[in-house]
């Protein structure tokens, strides 16, 4: 979620664990989460996924891109230093929690530039130990010599062990949407560490509802037909993004109607440079909008409902 690209090569045998940043493990999106006892569930921290280099009491961070956020994580690091004394290479999400508990994607710029003592980094995987590369070994031997080092810290801690899920994939699932957090990520156990895209780690993400108002749209050719949707505050409004219309045929043509009949000249809000070809309309038509929790714009989102002016 954080920056451009960037990065460095990735290692082998032994590692510089000080200098040398790893491009991580992606999981790969799901609908639904795997089942069985091959594979074991995380909570899906909704922040900045960050790699934490310790050696020779010096330690550093790296974004998810390999840029060097050190000075950004400078209260995080030093907690690091103290808890682990052992050279060592870990994976995680740097978060910033709200007054339940709940990592709050939102609040998270804000604590990196003034408020950096409420940054909580929970470490997931162990990539390197004392010099050796560990990602040949298997994910739940990795993750057992990460607790192992790092063991259960007070809850003040800002360095916390991202704690596992043995069982139904689906059961953990409903608990965690109850719990309104964005959701899980699945780990074969027996896999290695593969940087890039991985279908041995599968995220499985909440879905919510939420209403919304039409300032535009776009139907070109070759493309699905899109509806922009914006997001009413007290005073404006704030363009959130695209969602596929998924209603009933009689209904969607119903839509495309009214639409034409809203046209208007400029958009009721900034929409990006990403929109050009999309025609603006009266912002008066609102919609019922199916779209994954936890990101910042529309994701994933369909049109589920047209409400009724």
């Amino acid at each position: 979620m954080d920056d451009s690209a960037g990065g460095a090569p990735v290692i082998t045998g032994k590692v510089a664990v000080a200098s040398i940043f790893i491009p991580p493990c992606i999981p790969t999106l799901v609908e639904e989460p795997p089942e069985g006892d091959r594979w074991t569930h995380e909570i899906k921290y909704d922040g900045y996924r960050t790699q934490i280099h310790i050696a020779g009491g010096h330690a550093r961070a790296f974004t998810r891109n390999g840029h060097d956020w050190s000075k950004k994580y400078a209260s995080v690091l030093s907690a690091a230093r103290d808890l682990i004394t052992r050279d060592a290479i870990l994976d995680g999400e740097m978060v910033v929690q709200d007054e339940s508990g709940r990592s709050d994607f939102k609040k998270l710029a804000t604590a990196i530039r003034w408020e950096n003592a409420s940054l909580i980094f929970y470490a997931f995987d162990l990539l390197g130990l004392d010099g050796n590369d560990l990602r040949k070994q298997r994910c739940d031997d990795r993750r057992l010599r990460l607790h192992e080092l790092i063991g259960d810290p007070r809850s003040t801690s800002p360095i916390q062990f991202s704690q596992s899920f043995e069982g139904s994939g689906a059961k953990f699932f409903a608990e965690v949407e109850k719990m309104h957090l964005e959701g899980i990520v699945s780990k074969r156990k027996a896999s290695s560490y593969r940087s890039g895209d991985s279908k041995d780690w599968l995220k499985t993400k909440a879905y919510i509802t939420g209403e919304f108002v039409v300032i535009g749209y776009e139907r070109k050719r070759g493309a699905a037909p899109s509806l922009l949707l914006a997001e009413e505050t007290d005073a404006s409004m704030r363009y959130v993004g695209r969602a596929i219309p998924a209603i009933a045929r009689e209904e969607r043509d119903n839509l495309w109607q009214a639409l034409e009949f809203l046209h208007t000249s400029h958009f009721a809000t900034p929409i990006g440079a990403g929109n050009k070809g999309a025609v603006p309309v009266h912002p008066v038509l609102k919609v019922m909008a199916k779209h994954l929790r936890g990101e910042e714009k529309l994701r994933h989102a369909t049109v589920t409902e047209i409400l009724t002016p």
